[in-house]
Parts: structure tokens; C-alpha cells; sequence
């Protein structure tokens, strides 16, 4: 195939059919040689839509990313999507990393596959008057129209056969009837927060005493019976989103795609509120003095009592069980596996008193590491089998539970990691995750490492070299530029090219500083490479910036993002998958690269191709 006929002046534009086809069979068979296998990272809020469905926000289960995003991926050989962690949050609140509950997302809802449970004039209401820029998600506006929108839905099927819904609240109302009675119970007593409610609903199930036992079953009964429609409302939305998950989970799987779930170290409100007893008092999960924060971060996260994680004799305590169910329920909806948010807080977590305004010596540590503190010593472990239980008996089980494997299951262990997580993550062979961002060294990369530029918390890959070239005469900064591209240049330079001239380009011109950082996940030993949508696409904006709120959270993908894409790639911006993947055959030498002489010319063909 002659693939440089009928590809007109240049490639900038979406290929044709013949043209796609035999780009995606060569980078495939690139990818093969090399055995890696590539994720994006893209949270729902960030899926694009087209102009006649976009609602305010996107979403991994839309029509658009069904016949649009996914076709697409796959024609660049991508497998995995990891998205985020797709629980309710707040109104105000945009971060999923803090959520209210861990019932699904109602923004997540593909609003366009409701039709006719919700009118044709209300469905053309919400996309017309939805805010003109398709490349930031509007909580704002999604917070005022979709309640509505899936309320008119709910009165509406309530008119029709209740079979099915009936079925899944009998089979679902003890894991969601709660989340469902603290949404009715934050609208009366005017704050998402529990323990600003008044004493009987803030112990609605946990009664301190005889006297309040009395008062909260009165309490439940009476909101059972006044607000049992809003109740089942809550628990119809559920219904439509599982259907919709388990649906499209079936539909991406077939095409190659597997959804990526993510858990965050924070427990939902919802938890906390139904499960005081079980969390430790006037404790909270946070981060020490480091490397990114001199003072340590006081997250505020609850932290179970580690007496009710195990019995005595090592079988499962109600903390236990309560773990066990919350991570069956991510594995059973992510057939890609799931991401665990600070894996550290699992296994030897850092904690301090919230009666403290600042941290100290004597008031935090490791929870399970500080034997001679006053504080956490009585929870000191003293054995891999005891740091490692959470996990093993635990975590690894529940991902069995649904057919997958260690394998399955992504660490994020940045930040300090501590002896006991480090010898934890090595004996049971986990699957870390590595930052180029960070200055880790690519080919430090163990294989079973997930390695990426960059992620949601980090400045978008553009961003950062702009940052790193705009220093590289400080004082600061020279030491920094010259050891980071003497060692990509290292790493990445093809064999038979001169080093010196390799390494002066790199230094010289950002993108080819881009192009080699690019090439550097491929060269790395690493089998799994993720990246992140920004850095994919070359978008040169910031996703989310820790500690800040204004702004974050809220870029997506435009209605046009295959254009942007391939229009910036003929810049130089992007991830070149051709030019990646052949710099990285040619690096393993000459023999494997004359091995694989028929692939590189395809390669250097549609590299040139994708530039002009």
C-alpha cells in the first residue's frame, strides 16, 4: 500500500477509512514489538459532545464517546480508559476526589439516552441554553438543570411498569437507602455536612444512647414515610446509571476499551455519617513534611479504627467488612481494574489530631509505624503479614472476586513512601506508578510500573517544559535542564544518530525536548504507559491544581477534538505515536531495528506524514 497517496498537502485532518486502517495495524504492530500497552487517563466530566447533545458537561457513557472518542482511541491503539472516582459530590464541590457519597454521579447520566422519559422541549432547553464553551465543564449550570431534567424522568416512568425498578431497589436499597435519606436530610437542615445537623440526624444511625435510639427510629420512620418519593427518585437515578455502566462496559470491552475505575483515599460523607463508630475520634488522615509541602497537608480525612479492621484471630472485624464491600462494588464496575488513590494511607498511613491547629511530633505520625508515640502506638505493627492484611485480605480478593488480578490493580504510591510500603508494594509485586514530571528517569522504570508524563495534579506536559526551558539559565534551573535532557538524551537517541547533535537538539528546540519525552515512556522497560488527555491531545492547559479551587476540574475535550488533535500534532504538540515508537525501536540498537525494517518505514512514513 502506497500510503502516501491521496493523503493530500497534509495529514491535519481525520484520515480516511484505508488510510486509518493502516496507520492503526502499524501502530499496533510498533506497540507489539516493544510490548507496551497504552491508557489515557479522562474523567467523565472532561468527554467531549457533539454541539447537539452537549448539556453542560461530558460524559464516558454519551452517544459522542460511544460513536465517537472510543472508535477513536482505538485507531491510536489505546486499550484503557481510567476515569475518575465517579461518586456524588457536593454542589460546590467539583473535586471527585471528596465526595458526598458513594452512589454514582448523576452528572455521569447521558441525559440524550433519556428521551422520552424526558421531553423532547426540556432535553432542546438544556442543550440550547448550555454555556457556549464545549472545552470547560459548568457545574453551575449542570447542578440547576440536571436535577430537573432526571425529576421529569422519574415522574414520567413512575406512569409505566415499576417492575424493573421495583427489582433493583429490593436488590440495592441497604447500600443506598442511606445516601438517599442524607440528601433529604441536607436540604432540611440546609447544610451537606452532618455534623452540622442537629443531634438526632447527625446520630440517625448511630444513637448514643437509649433515649436517642428512641428519638432516631421515630426519625427514620418519619422520613421513610414523608420522603419516600425522593427517596426512590434517588435510587431511580441509581437504576439509570447502572444500566448505562454495565451497558457501555459491554459496548467498550467488544472494542477493545476497558474502563479503569479509580478510588479515593477519602471516605464519602455518607460513611462517615452512617459509620461513626467505626472511625477513629479526633483523628484524620493527612500528609507529613515532604519534598512538596514543608508543613505537611492536613487533608482531613476520616481514618477507620484499626481494632475493627481484624478480629483477634485475623478474620474480617465490621471495618473490615466494610472495606470488603467497598472495594467489591469498584471492581465489579470496572472491568479494567481500578487506580487506589494513595496507597500509602492503606499501608502505613500518616495521621495527626484535628484538636491541634499544627502538626507536630507528638500529635501525628504513622499510624502504624510510630510504636513509641503516646499517640499511635498502641496500633504499631510489627510484620509484613500485618501491613500487608488490608491488602491481602482485602483488596487482592475483592479484584479476584471479579476475574481480575494483581495486575489489575494500579498503586498510586507518590508522595513518601515509607519502609513497610516500599518492602509491601515489592513482596506482593503491585503495580506502582512512575512521573517523568517528577524527574523519575524512565529507564529506572520497573516493567510492572504504570508509567506517564504526568497526571491530573501535575501542570499540563506543554506547561511544564515552557517552565523548564523559560529556567534553564537561572540559577536555579541550569543544573535542573542540563541533568533532565542529558539523561532523555540518553535514554531516547537512536542508534547511528550523533549523541552530541541528538542531545543540542533537544536543548535547543522545545519540541523536540516534547518528542523525546514522548519517545522515553516507549524506551522505558515499563509494559503500561498512561497518559493524560491534555498531554495527549496538546492541550496546553492545567487540569487541576492542588490546594487551588477556582478553575480546576473542569477542562474537556471540545466537540472537535479529533481536529485538535491532529492539528497539533502537526505542530509538534501532542503524542506522535509513529515518531515515538520508531525512535524508541531504533534506541534498542541496530540489530532490532534491522529486525524491524518494514515497521520502521511505515512508521517514519506516517511520522512525516502526521508533520507536514
Amino acid at each position: 500500500m502506497n500510503i502516501t497517496t491521496n493523503y493530500g498537502p497534509n495529514f491535519g485532518r481525520k484520515p480516511s477509512v484505508s488510510e486509518m486502517k493502516f496507520y492503526t495495524k502499524t501502530i499496533n504492530e510498533g506497540l507489539r514489538v516493544l510490548d507496551k500497552k497504552v491508557g489515557i487517563i479522562l474523567h467523565n466530566s472532561s468527554a467531549p459532545a457533539v454541539k447537539s447533545q452537549n448539556t453542560g458537561i461530558g460524559s464516558l457513557l454519551s452517544e459522542t464517546t460511544e460513536t465517537k472518542l472510543i472508535p477513536f482511541l482505538r485507531e491510536h491503539a489505546v486499550t484503557s480508559i481510567q476515569q475518575e472516582p465517579n461518586y456524588l459530590r457536593s454542589a460546590n464541590e467539583p473535586s471527585p476526589y471528596s465526595p458526598v457519597d458513594t452512589a454514582k454521579n448523576i452528572f455521569m447520566t447521558p441525559l440524550e439516552k433519556l428521551l422520552g422519559l424526558i421531553s423532547v422541549g426540556t432535553y432542546s432547553s438544556i442543550v440550547a441554553n448550555a454555556p457556549e464553551n464545549d472545552e470547560r465543564a459548568d457545574y453551575k449550570y449542570v447542578n440547576e438543570t440536571y436535577p430537573k431534567a432526571l425529576r421529569e424522568a422519574w415522574d414520567n416512568y413512575k406512569k409505566g411498569d415499576m417492575t424493573e425498578f421495583n427489582d433493583f431497589k429490593s436488590a440495592h436499597i441497604e447500600e443506598l437507602e442511606s445516601g438517599a435519606i442524607y440528601q433529604v436530610l441536607s436540604s432540611l437542615n440546609k447544610s451537606n455536612y452532618w455534623k452540622h445537623w442537629n443531634a438526632t440526624d447527625k446520630n440517625l444511625f448511630c444513637p448514643k444512647n437509649p433515649n436517642q435510639e428512641k428519638k432516631t427510629a421515630a426519625r427514620l420512620n418519619e422520613i421513610r414515610s414523608s420522603y419516600s418519593d425522593d427517596i426512590d427518585f434517588y435510587i431511580f437515578q441509581q437504576m439509570i446509571l447502572d444500566k448505562e455502566i454495565k451497558s457501555t462496559n459491554e459496548k467498550n470491552k467488544a472494542a477493545g476499551i476497558n474502563i479503569i475505575g479509580d478510588s479515593p483515599v477519602a471516605y464519602s460523607l455518607v460513611e462517615e455519617w452512617k459509620n461513626q463508630d467505626l472511625f477513629l475520634p479526633n483523628i484524620a488522615l493527612g500528609v507529613g513534611p515532604d519534598y512538596f509541602s514543608k508543613d505537611g497537608q492536613r487533608w482531613g480525612f476520616a481514618v477507620l479504627k484499626p481494632e475493627t479492621i481484624f478480629n483477634p484471630d485475623g478474620s474480617l472485624g465490621r471495618g473490615g467488612e466494610f472495606l470488603k464491600r467497598r472495594y467489591e462494588k469498584m471492581f465489579e464496575e470496572a472491568p479494567g481494574g481500578v487506580r487506589i488513590d494513595h496507597i500509602i494511607g492503606l499501608i502505613d498511613p500518616f495521621v495527626y489530631s484535628t484538636n491541634e491547629p499544627k502538626m507536630t511530633d507528638t500529635n501525628s505520625g504513622r499510624l502504624y509505624s510510630s510504636p513509641d508515640s503516646a499517640l499511635l502506638g498502641k496500633y504499631a505493627k510489627h510484620s509484613d503479614e500485618e501491613y500487608n492484611a488490608i491488602l491481602t485480605k482485602i483488596v487482592i480478593p475483592a479484584a479476584e472476586k471479579y476475574g481480575l488480578t494483581k495486575d489489575d490493580i494500579i498503586c498510586e504510591d507518590l508522595g513518601s513512601v515509607t519502609p513497610p510500603v516500599e518492602k509491601a508494594m515489592r513482596d506482593l509485586k503491585l503495580s506502582g506508578i512512575a512521573v517523568t514530571e517528577f524527574d523519575h528517569r524512565g529507564r529506572d522504570t520497573a516493567p510492572e510500573k504504570i508509567l506517564m508524563l504526568g497526571s491530573h495534579d501535575n501542570q499540563s506536559f506543554i506547561e511544564f517544559t515552557e517552565g523548564l526551558f523559560k529556567n534553564k539559565d537561572t540559577a536555579g534551573g541550569r543544573d535542573h535542564f542540563a541533568k533532565k535532557t542529558q539523561y532523555l538524551a540518553e535514554d531516547t537517541a537512536p542508534y547511528g544518530q550523533n549523541f552530541e547533535g541528538y542531545l543540542n537538539g533537544i536543548r535547543q528546540d522545545k519540541k523536540k525536548f516534547m518528542a523525546a519525552s514522548f519517545a522515553e515512556l516507549f524506551t522505558s522497560p515499563a509494559k503500561r504507559i498512561q497518559v493524560f488527555f491534555t498531554d495527549f491531545f496538546g492541550i496546553p492547559k492545567t487540569y487541576n491544581t492542588p490546594g487551588k479551587r477556582h478553575g480546576c476540574w473542569t477542562l474537556r475535550l471540545p466537540e472537535k477534538f479529533e481536529e485538535l488533535y491532529y492539528k497539533n500534532i502537526k505542530e509538534g504538540l501532542g503524542l506522535n505515536f509513529p515518531e515515538a515508537i520508531a525512535t524508541a525501536i531504533r534506541h534498542k540498537g541496530e540489530n532490532f531495528a534491522k529486525q524491524n525494517k518494514k515497521l520502521l518505514d511505515s512508521l517514519d512514513k506516517l511520522a512525516g506524514i502526521l508533520k507536514e
